[in-house]
């Protein structure tokens, strides 16, 4: 059987439809590095490379019942020092950096370890820039060098929440050494200051930084973390998502352009049951007193519509982190502004027998008829739990709930409350 040929010109055909497609596939590739990519590659070619930063996320707004904004987010400028880049940039213009000894652990034993003299560096190449515009900060020299040492992926705060003139200053002159940035943060703006404060609590620095996420980014900014109450309660919603920021580096390392930037997402705004209203009313009441707690409910559905502990503190006190003279103050105050009256001042005592009794009414195993003895008091493991009559060297007997009550007997509600 013979095979069909196939036509010369059909041949020619078919190859120029192979060129075409081959050709496109090569513009196509020629258009993303050179056009959708272009910054990125130019800067490659150049000898740079590229660093990241990580944004932090922004809060969501924490709200009344009504929609009323209490606590909200303000941009903060503050100068941060990136201490590998100043290292760097130091090696690069002076040449061998100083170092200093400090005692180590290799492998459990202990040895004399150096590394860059950090404060040195600081001390020599930037802080007499600084001083010529003054604009120089004290700082803490050990706490420069401990971060040096434990917290190198993430940049020292020199400076911060400072005005915008002084950062505007800042932004002008040269600093002496690459490393050197203005860091425009979100910051917790409490905005009617001590309003429910002992409700709404406070935001302030994670007790731990995970070292897992920083060695993603060239550059580690953290969030803030809920510390207390509702900022606490509430804090897996009311934390965003972070932004990352792209930058070049030229051919001596030094940062000089933003390549691209993703922006950070805000969190979700929480809604309280409070009304603002009700909480200014209660509160400027309960000035008149020197000290005093206060719950407003709804009885209808046990909303809480005012929560008031006086006196109080100015939760913007704590941001971005509470001073050391204002900490002591709140510590040394007679008042206890920090103690929240509203709900743990006391302990509730003999008063949540009512609420023990009405639990075990309304359970499954209705426990209106039952009946317990009071020996002075109950063992429940290796514990001696007394009643309050054992001080008077006599017991209740065996009782039931309505007598219990009206005794306010121990032993019988540690039985009823166990059953």
């Amino acid at each position: 059987m013979n095979r069909p040929r196939i036509s010369p010109l059909l041949r020619l055909q078919f190859l120029g439809v192979l060129m075409l497609l081959g050709l496109g596939a090569l513009a196509a590739r020629l258009w993303w590095v050179q056009v959708a990519r272009g910054t990125e590659w130019t800067a490659r070619i150049r000898g740079s490379s590229e660093a990241t930063v990580r944004i932090p996320s922004i809060r969501g707004e924490i709200r009344d019942r009504n929609g009323t904004s209490l606590v909200q987010n303000r941009a903060s400028y503050e100068v941060d020092f990136y201490l590998p880049e100043m290292v760097k940039g130091y090696r690069q213009r002076y040449g061998q950096p100083p170092l200093t000894v400090y005692r180590g652990n290799i492998s459990g034993m202990p040895k004399d370890l150096k590394e860059p003299d950090i404060v040195k560096i600081v001390n020599d190449g930037i802080v007499p820039r600084l001083d010529d515009v003054d604009l120089a900060r004290d700082y803490n020299a050990g706490q420069l060098q401990k971060h040096y040492r434990t917290n190198t992926e993430v940049p020292y705060t020199y400076i911060k929440d400072i005005d915008f003139p002084t950062m505007a200053k800042f932004s002008e002159h040269d600093v002496g050494l690459p490393g050197v940035d203005i860091a425009i943060k979100p910051v917790r703006a409490y905005v009617y200051g001590s309003f429910a404060a002992h409700l709404l609590g406070y935001v302030g620095a994670p007790d731990d930084i995970n070292k897992e996420d920083a060695k993603k980014y060239t550059f580690f900014q953290g969030d803030v973390e809920g510390k207390s109450n509702i900022e606490k309660l509430m804090d897996e919603y009311l934390r965003g998502k972070p932004g990352v920021r792209h930058l070049r580096r030229n051919a001596k390392g030094q940062i000089d352009s933003v390549l691209k930037e993703d922006p950070p997402q805000q969190g979700a705004d929480v809604f309280l049951t409070l009304d603002a209203r009700i909480q200014a009313i209660a509160e400027e009441a309960l000035r008149a007193v020197s000290r005093a707690g206060a719950v407003v409910v709804d009885p209808n559905n046990g909303n809480i519509l005012a929560m008031v502990s006086v006196p109080s503190f100015d939760p913007n006190t704590f941001i971005p982190s509470i001073k050391a003279k204002d900490w002591k103050a709140l510590q040394k105050d007679e008042g206890d502004p920090l103690v929240n009256r509203a709900i743990s001042a006391l302990p509730p005592g003999s008063t949540f027998k009512l609420v023990t009794a009405f639990a075990g009414l309304r359970g499954q195993k209705n426990l209106a008829n039952a009946k317990y003895s009071c020996g002075g008091g109950v063992s429940y493991g290796d514990h001696f739990f007394r009643c309050w009559v054992a001080e008077k060297h006599y017991t209740h007997g065996t009782i039931g709930l309505a007598d219990a009550i009206k005794v306010s007997c121990d032993s019988f509600f540690y039985q009823y409350g166990n059953a």
